[in-house]
């Protein structure tokens, strides 16, 4: 009966040496922390799981070297944060733990690093005012950082647009002087056109469908089949 108990001791210690070390810890390494975000060998790794953004980051060109040069602290811990104010932390009232979600305008607003991009958004001639500014009211990303990766990055970008079919106005001579003199005025659009296009995350394939019109009342003489 001694004996016995004796195997059963020691076969209870055999289990516990295999299975006690993984109650306490799953992983190995789980107890061997990183000092902080940033720079130096013992800082996080952002990369560690953000593999493809360093990648995209790594090629060619001289804007994406820029941006690599700044970090991730750069634009997510640095930059970011003290052009809005942001509080980093764990105490009440912080506003993010490890990393914020930056405006492109942040950096890009005349005050920061950046080339300044808000002041040409705002030149009387830019055809993409209205891009930004309602992109700045969608809540997919932040301000109006849709407008700006859907032009200044490798995303891809289908896009359904409505168009005015076709303009219209007023033509009259002045038959009195016989020097072909008219006044042109009344100037305005009929009818919409709808067009999808697609352009991938190169830029080298892109895409539009048939355009489909819609107008009433009809043209005199309008083919649907060639409008």
């Amino acid at each position: 009966m001694t004996n016995k108990m004796i195997l059963i001791g020691i076969a209870i210690a055999a289990i516990g040496l295999v299975a006690l070390p993984q109650t306490l810890a799953l992983f190995a390494g789980q107890h061997n922390f990183y000092d902080n975000i940033g720079a130096g060998a013992a800082a996080i790794p952002c990369e560690k799981c953000h593999a493809d953004v360093f990648s995209e980051l790594s090629q060619p060109g001289s804007v994406n070297a820029v941006h690599m040069a700044q970090g991730c602290a750069g634009c997510h811990v640095t930059t970011a944060p003290t052009k809005e104010g942001l509080k980093q932390g764990g105490a009440l009232g912080s506003d993010f733990h490890a990393a914020a979600l930056p405006l492109c305008l942040d950096c890009h607003s005349g005050a920061g690093p950046g080339v300044d991009a808000r002041s040409i958004l705002n030149g009387s001639a830019e055809a993409h005012i209205s891009f930004a500014s309602q992109a700045n009211e969608s809540l997919l990303l932040r301000g109006s950082n849709e407008a700006c990766i859907s032009c200044h990055t490798h995303v891809a970008v289908d896009i359904n647009w409505t168009k005015a079919y076709k303009i219209s106005f007023n033509a009259e001579e002045n038959a009195t002087t016989g020097l072909h003199e008219w006044t042109v005025n009344n100037f305005a659009t009929e009818g919409t056109v709808q067009i999808q296009t697609y352009g991938n995350r190169s830029g080298d394939i892109n895409s539009a469908t048939e355009p489909v019109v819609s107008i009433s009342p009809a043209p005199l003489g309008f083919d649907p089949a060639n409008p």
